[in-house]
């Protein structure tokens, strides 16, 4: 449909954006049917939104007050039915015609400019590159900076570009009113602004709307708005935690947030997911002990892993096949497990792969949900960088 938007139009409406919406304008209150609107476009949509609710309102107990008022008047009285009536009524026919247009005229207009506004992203847009897998979200920034949330600078419009890694998505933040599906192949994008920052543990919820798999209700995560300053500096910290840590300490405190990535596939209690547990689900130990050379564990169809891993087979160590595991999940699969799982190729380096590699070798150090049980070294408990852990 945007094709058909004439691009004069479209460079029109883009350039009058910047002045559309005046900057720090206060959230829309929660109603009956909508939660808080947070973003500049959401008093608008919620407009547009109560107005066709208020003409179904009407329509509805016009309809049934009238059908209630036959039914009582023409009600049966007898056994003689008269069941004859008027066969023709312009002025109702014309009524009932013409009306109905008339008000989808008026919704197709309101609807057709809040739809450009939504579609066009101001030129001074904040642009963060999102991809789609199942079942998480990754949101990429202009310096390098990688999170699994997404953190946007307030009183700035912020442009999403999204693609998919596997199946369709949709990426829905409801308390923003943007919603955009997510085509693998495709590049899609979805803009908005919001102005209030969130503060304490408050946050927008951003799911995804599109039924993708198994885990689809775990496609969960959260938005928080911060002020510009504290953006700036949110931002760049993201893009160098895991170099400010030493390499001892990776496996307590950037383990622990890496999986947080994998949880949406991998459990660390042996239980059964979209892809095998990390914890001890078969036997044979927990992901690090079953990857052992000697270990019964089956790949690709009942092949044993021992053919892959150790001197001068196609993996040197078991730490090799761990990483090619992450970096090219479709080699080998273990069984009785389908290729569902995505390539994490430039989305984590290579010490953020030695920090899960760590965080798998020392399982027995965190609960089922990933908290580290033991007290950190004194070197790091002062450390200014803190543990990913709860």
């Amino acid at each position: 449909m945007l094709n058909l938007i004439p691009n004069f139009l479209m460079q029109a409406e883009s350039d009058k954006l910047g002045s559309a919406f005046t900057p720090g304008l206060p959230n829309t209150p929660k109603t009956f049917w909508l939660p808080e609107g947070a973003s500049t476009i959401a008093s608008e949509i919620d407009w547009i939104f109560n107005f066709i609710n208020y003409i179904n309102y009407f329509f509805f107990f016009l309809v049934v007050s009238i059908m209630l008022y036959f039914v009582w008047k023409y009600r049966q009285k007898g056994r003689d039915v008269y069941a004859r009536g008027p066969s023709h009524h312009l002025m109702l026919e014309l009524g009932w015609t013409i009306l109905p247009t008339i008000i989808v005229v008026v919704i197709f207009f309101m609807g057709f400019r809040g739809f450009i506004d939504m579609r066009v992203p101001p030129a001074n847009s904040y642009q963060i590159d999102v991809t789609a897998q199942r079942f998480a979200w990754s949101f990429k920034y202009p310096n390098g900076a990688v999170s699994n949330d997404l953190f946007v600078p307030a009183g700035q419009p912020v442009k999403l570009i999204m693609r998919s890694e596997d199946v369709l998505h949709s990426l829905f933040i409801r308390d923003f009113r943007v919603k955009q599906d997510v085509v693998p192949g495709r590049f899609a994008t979805l803009w908005f602004q919001a102005d209030q920052p969130t503060e304490g543990d408050k946050f927008h919820w951003v799911f995804c709307t599109e039924f993708c798999g198994t885990g689809h209700s775990l496609m969960n995560s959260k938005c928080f708005v911060l002020p510009e300053a504290d953006f700036k500096e949110w931002e760049t910290e993201q893009a160098r935690w895991l170099d400010k840590i030493p390499a001892e300490e990776l496996y307590f405190k950037a383990g622990p947030k890496l999986f947080a990535r994998c949880a949406s596939c991998h459990t660390l209690d042996g239980k059964l997911g979209t892809g095998p547990s990390w914890g001890n689900y078969d036997g044979t130990g927990n992901v690090w002990e079953r990857n052992q050379v000697g270990t019964s564990r089956k790949v690709d169809g009942g092949k044993a892993l021992s053919d892959f891993i150790g001197p001068g087979k196609q993996y040197e160590t078991p730490e090799g096949y761990l990483r090619a595991s992450i970096l090219n999940p479709g080699e080998h699969l273990s069984d009785p497990y389908g290729n569902a799982m995505p390539t994490f190729r430039g989305q984590i380096t290579d010490k953020g792969i030695d920090a899960l590699i760590g965080f798998m070798k020392h399982l027995d150090e965190f609960d089922a949900k990933g908290v580290w049980l033991k007290a950190p070294p004194a070197a790091a408990a002062t450390d200014p960088a803190k543990p990913a852990v709860k």
